[in-house]
């Protein structure tokens, strides 16, 4: 998964959800989650997703008001933003000593469920040259965010795990990925499901109670 940061410009998503050519290198015009302003100042309030791990008090807060998300990274989190097709893409790297990847997609489609952004989310992985790729049942945790723990090789053969977090309002749609070398997923899941646990929508997600 770290090497998320460094095959942004191989990741294309159409409508269909699956890779069709490289995407182009120049940065969105709206850099979409930049380092958001404090708390107090900031204007939507997030709907998070449900869960029960408050992030540790020096992570920064990485938001777009315009595409309606935010969630939360430790310090030193070295990031890129990209626009392929329509469809925003967040990619980072935390540092030592988790090594973790993070990658948040964020796109419109009214017509699209959960299911079929698990769908989605697997067929990134394979953009981005996983095999092998095996995911436990989602856990559904409201009607608006569903969670999915995965595994996958990577093109360097390691095995990679993970967890995907999926998100959906009216018309926006979001999937988050962490994770990293699967022998460190055990020592890094608490860090895991605090950064997903932070992510939050500001529309109120499809159900309006999210």
């Amino acid at each position: 998964m770290k090497k998320f940061v460094f095959l942004l410009s191989a990741l294309a998503l159409v409508a269909g959800g699956c890779a069709q050519k490289p995407a182009a290198t120049t940065p969105a015009p709206s850099a979409p989650a930049k380092p958001a302003a404090p708390a107090s100042t900031t204007k939507a309030t997030a709907k998070k997703a449900p869960a029960t791990n408050p992030v540790p008090s020096d992570w920064i807060k990485m938001a777009d008001e315009s595409k309606g998300y935010e969630f939360m990274v430790p310090q030193g989190t070295d990031h890129k933003t990209q626009n392929v097709e329509g469809v925003d893409v967040y990619v980072a790297g935390v540092p030592a000593p988790y090594e973790l990847g993070v990658m948040v997609v964020a796109f419109k489609d009214k017509t699209l469920t959960k299911d079929d952004l698990l769908k989605r989310a697997e067929n990134v992985i394979k953009a981005l040259g996983g095999k092998d790729i095996k995911m436990e049942p989602a856990k559904e945790l409201n009607e608006d965010y569903s969670l999915v723990t995965f595994t996958n090789t990577g093109e360097d053969g390691k095995l990679e795990k993970g967890k995907i977090l999926v998100a959906t309002d009216v018309t926006d749609n979001y999937i988050v990925f962490v994770g990293g070398d699967a022998d460190k997923f055990a020592s890094n899941e608490k860090t895991i499901d605090e950064i997903w646990g932070s992510f939050g929508m500001y529309s109120g997600g499809s159900s309006g109670n999210s």
